[in-house]
């Protein structure tokens, strides 16, 4: 059995960064409130979509002690030229997308295409906006939480590949 390298995990971290990158949210199920399910490894969509935003940057990171980027596991990551195996995705979301909608459920996307006619520049969709929903690449379940259309939600990812 071959072993994949770096140098292929690079590779696979290029192709990906060059796909258009979202961040979905959705209501999820309510019953998750009680009792926690765990997140499937075969989701190719969220259970209930809200809307998603395109990534507000991504780029590539290494990890380094002193890095700027901490993770909930306490590993920090250095934003570097690249490229490199691991790639860094952060999403801010508007004060107004999906205000007053109780979240459960994140997932990155790669890959996903708007429907036309749409303005120029939107970042932020809507499940009926989006005519090709691209590849489902992680999948969070979290505690439910309303969004308050008075805070810019952000959002921070390190992808290892």
């Amino acid at each position: 059995m071959a072993t994949l390298q770096d140098d292929g995990r690079i590779a696979l971290a290029m192709a990906m960064a060059a796909q258009p990158v979202h961040l979905a949210w959705g209501r999820g199920l309510p019953a998750w409130d009680a009792v926690a399910e765990p997140e499937p490894s075969n989701a190719t969509a969220l259970v209930d979509e809200v809307g998603r935003r395109l990534a507000t940057f991504v780029g590539y990171v290494e990890p380094n002690p002193a890095g700027e980027i901490e993770l909930p596991s306490g590993s920090k990551y250095a934003v570097v030229a690249g490229p490199t195996r691991w790639l860094y995705v952060r999403v801010v979301f508007n004060f107004e997308d999906a205000d007053g909608e109780t979240i459960r459920e994140l997932g990155i996307t790669f890959g996903a295409a708007p429907v036309g006619g749409l303005p120029a520049g939107q970042r932020y969709f809507t499940p009926a906006q989006i005519a090709q929903p691209g590849r489902l690449y992680t999948l969070e379940r979290v505690p439910a939480f309303t969004r308050n259309g008075a805070v810019r939600q952000t959002f921070e990812y390190v992808l290892p590949f």
